[in-house]
């Protein structure tokens, strides 16, 4: 499992270097201390930072999902500018070979984000305790806080453990190849 993550996470280098410098952004603005910043190690840790595990639900809820956020707002006009422009468009080396190899980079650059998109297993599972915390609390306001981190918290949850298996990025491989050859 561990090696397939960290061959995964270095075939997408750009994703989860972007992901990993998030991820310190926002333990630098919510005033987390942050353990270490190697970024791509050879780890479990390859594509995060080790940082401490928020108390508090709001700052659970931003550490969990801002970083994603920011990296789907990368990756997605990345991805679907080399789409259209290889697909729809059909640019090909004999049209113009630089377009070509920029295009195929920036598609590469927009998968590798898009496939770095979850947070490591731990603050996902911070995230998901705390919601389920607040569901079954007694306070209205707490009981509201936890509706809205549901949805969030599950996706959080549900997608760093696919990630642990890099599934997202046997998932995006197998669909730009099926968008290329049907």
């Amino acid at each position: 499992m561990r090696i397939l993550y960290v061959i995964g996470k270095h075939i997408t280098f750009p994703g989860a270097f972007l992901r990993a410098f998030w991820e310190q952004v926002t333990c630098l603005l919510l005033g987390l201390s942050v353990e270490n910043t190697g970024y791509l190690r050879a780890d479990e840790m390859c594509g995060h930072i080790e940082h401490v595990l928020p108390k508090k639900a709001s700052a659970a809820y931003i550490s969990a999902t801002a970083p994603g956020v920011m990296s789907l707002i990368a990756g997605l006009p990345l991805t679907i500018f080399g789409i259209i422009n290889l697909r729809v468009l059909g640019v090909a080396p004999a049209d113009s070979v630089l377009l070509f190899v920029i295009y195929i980079l920036v598609l590469y650059a927009g998968v590798s984000v898009m496939c770095c998109l979850h947070p490591q297993f731990e603050v996902a599972q911070n995230l998901w305790d705390i919601t389920l915390e607040k569901l079954r609390s007694k306070d209205t306001k707490s009981k509201v806080g936890g509706i809205f981190m549901f949805l969030p918290a599950l996706c959080t949850y549900i997608g760093a453990i696919l990630e642990r298996f890099s599934v997202p990025v046997i998932v995006w491989a197998v669909g730009i190849t099926l968008i290329f050859v049907l």
